[in-house]
């Protein structure tokens, strides 16, 4: 397996100091394609999460801890379950009160890890479900997190594409309210990543970074983005 590993752990830890408002996590069951997706209104928040392809997924945000990630990882490959990953994410070395945690993997896909450190901004929080994660903070509102997990939910029983229903899940925490930080913009970047099984790279793997304060919406350029994606590859 690590042959098909290694290539998608190293571009997914690229980024070192990454930063995230709200994101999500989300296992395809039938496919075990894993994706994962997220908007900020800081510069980039490309780095926040890494895809093992045929395990899981791991994402630590708010001050994103590169380390804490990495043991993230190292402890999917040996099949830990996703509470006793967080916990040893939430090891003091890693200065958990100030970060979130989820990790969802394909054997416990029942039973999806999230932490909330006490030290994130309001609004914070996580939700998972069967294969799902997400989680935000600095949000516009309390009802966000629900918003985009409801999201998740219905693009799932409506048999959408894990791409689509990650999409549609970002656009509708923009529309909630995105990142309080960015107003009106609602965020500054926002990406969205998915792996198939064994692949060697993401099948589909777009970002968007960089806006100006008070510029363009970063996850409606993301979901441009995505519509031409999707053209190109007959979807």
């Amino acid at each position: 397996m690590r042959k098909y590993i290694i290539p998608l752990i190293v571009l997914l830890f690229y980024h070192n100091l990454t930063f995230a408002t709200w994101s999500i996590i989300m296992i395809d069951p039938k496919t075990n394609e894993i994706g994962i997706a997220g908007a900020s209104c800081t510069f980039n928040c490309y780095g926040i999460g890494t895809i093992i392809p045929n395990v899981g997924a791991v994402i630590v945000q708010a001050m994103s801890n590169k380390q804490a990630r990495q043991k993230g990882v190292q402890l999917m490959l040996v099949n830990a379950r996703p509470e006793q990953i967080i916990q040893a994410m939430r090891e003091p070395i890693f200065d958990p009160e100030r970060q979130q945690y989820a990790v969802v993997t394909i054997k416990y896909i029942d039973s999806p890890g999230a932490y909330t450190g006490d030290s994130t901004k309001n609004y914070n929080g996580s939700l998972t479900a069967r294969g799902i994660s997400v989680q935000g903070n600095t949000l516009a509102n309390a009802n966000e997190i629900k918003m985009v997990l409801d999201a998740v939910l219905k693009g799932k029983n409506e048999r959408l594409s894990i791409a689509e229903t990650l999409m549609t899940a970002l656009e509708v925490g923009s529309d909630a309210g995105g990142d309080r930080r960015c107003g009106e913009q609602r965020a500054a970047s926002a990406f969205i990543i998915v792996a198939k099984p064994n692949s060697r790279k993401p099948y589909l793997d777009l970002n968007v970074f960089g806006q100006e304060k008070g510029g363009q919406n970063a996850v409606t350029m993301l979901h441009k983005k995505f519509e031409k994606w999707k053209r190109k590859h007959e979807l």
